[in-house]
């Protein structure tokens, strides 16, 4: 008879599908809902979402700890370590110095981690926790291609292709961001799609803009009377 899993070997790896689909989705959960309801210390999907935008470049452990105490919830640093080891936090992605000190700065969704973590650990039970694999097991089945991912992302337009345009003729930042947030589980595919959306922007910077400065140099140069040209009204 094979022995039961333990609540801890239960939990998703930090690059697995799984977790990703959890993450994104775990404020939705009626057993959370009830969770916050009760006054139990988990962030809500906008609070997440805050953090994010104010960390864009990452956090330290002190930006963490800071968080997390805003929120009463209590980590120590050498648990925090631990679930870097056992793979169950997201590592390190730089450093950044401050004053003589070398500071580690982890990905801008590592409190989205912690509070799964806080929630798996200290407030879900067994039964919810098989429910909630079970169901996000089956639905990770469905594969869908990096294309369909990233456009769900998008909020200017629905396709990548006008994205793309905007990004290398306005520098907006929106295909950029859908691209890197979407394969932050796949950092191998990531790097590689980003790279190739800078070869576009470079590409177009060293050959199809010299070619539209070239026709607005020569329209520049030359002069119309205003009556010659058509009134679009007529």
């Amino acid at each position: 008879m094979s022995r039961k899993k333990s609540k801890s070997e239960k939990l998703p790896g930090i690059n697995t599908p799984l977790r990703a689909a959890i993450i994104m989705n775990i404020t939705d959960f009626n057993d959370y809902k009830e969770k916050v309801k009760k006054g139990f210390p988990l962030f809500s999907q906008d609070e997440l979402q805050d953090v994010q935008n104010r960390y864009v470049d990452g956090l330290t452990w002190d930006e963490i700890e800071k968080e997390l105490f805003r929120k009463n919830i209590i980590l120590k640093k050498a648990t925090f370590r631990k679930y870097i080891q056992e793979n169950n936090l997201p590592k390190a992605k730089t450093y950044r110095n401050v004053g003589k000190r070398r500071l580690a700065v982890f990905p801008k969704d590592v409190i989205s981690h912690i509070n799964f973590l806080h929630y798996f650990y200290k407030a879900a039970d067994i039964t919810t926790i098989d429910f909630l694999f079970n169901i996000f097991s089956i639905a990770n089945e469905y594969k869908m291609t990096y294309l369909e991912a990233i456009e769900s992302k998008l909020s200017y337009s629905d396709y990548l292709y006008p994205s793309v345009l905007r990004y290398i003729g306005w520098d907006d930042g929106e295909a950029y961001d859908a691209i890197e947030e979407t394969l932050s589980n796949r950092p191998e595919d990531q790097k590689k799609a980003l790279n190739m959306l800078e070869e576009i922007d470079n590409k177009f910077r060293q050959i199809i803009d010299k070619e539209i400065q070239k026709l607005i140099s020569f329209l520049k140069k030359n002069h119309i009377n205003p009556s010659e040209v058509p009134n679009s009204d007529e």
